[in-house]
């Protein structure tokens, strides 16, 4: 139910694009965007920093597409979102010294530091060229491709995450990655 939630907005602009184009489509975003975001704030909700930055620039892009009747600014957005998360992942790393993928995952998963950094640079490089791509397919494709586009750069980056966790479960034993020292204890003393 929750993803649905999430997926409102975006649904709600696809429908609005294929009524009545690109501007009345860019208003119902914005509009089921605040209101998202109020029902959210109106349950004492915790917005998290991507999706305060995801509608802030959503309302300041969408806003200027708005006012000035210009498309290229929401055409841009989601570029600058991808590439805002991945200068956040790279500051954050530079200026802890601790991958931030770790600080948002590691809860219940347990990786070493260097397959942290790894995770977190297959992170850092997914939300590049998703940005790259997002430009590609705007200024290279129609608006139609265009708004397409954003259910598969989505679906895009949902396989990127089940790819990920099969990865961290698999092949890096992430849950946890070494056994409990009460098993290793075991382990030796039985052979």
């Amino acid at each position: 139910m929750q993803i649905l939630f999430e997926l409102a907005p975006l649904v709600a602009f696809f429908i609005a694009y294929k009524i009545a184009g690109i501007f009345v489509a860019t208003g119902v975003i914005v509009a089921a965007v605040c209101l998202q975001v109020g029902y959210r704030l109106a349950r004492r909700q915790k917005l998290t920093p991507l999706q305060i930055g995801s509608s802030v620039l959503l309302l300041v892009f969408g806003g200027l597409t708005l006012a000035l009747r210009d498309d290229r600014f929401i055409l841009w957005k989601p570029t600058l979102y991808y590439w805002l998360v991945a200068t956040a992942l790279v500051g954050g790393h530079l200026i802890t010294g601790r991958p931030v993928v770790e600080k948002l995952l590691g809860g219940d998963i347990v990786l070493s530091h260097q397959r942290w950094t790894r995770l977190s640079f297959a992170w850092i490089a997914v939300f590049l060229v998703l940005g790259c791509l997002n430009l590609y397919v705007a200024f290279n494709y129609s608006r139609d491709t265009w708004v397409v586009s954003k259910f598969v750069l989505l679906a895009f980056l949902m396989i990127f995450v089940m790819v990920q966790m099969w990865w961290i479960v698999v092949k890096w034993n992430g849950f946890p990655e070494h056994p409990p020292i009460d098993e290793r204890h075991s382990n030796e003393t039985s052979h």
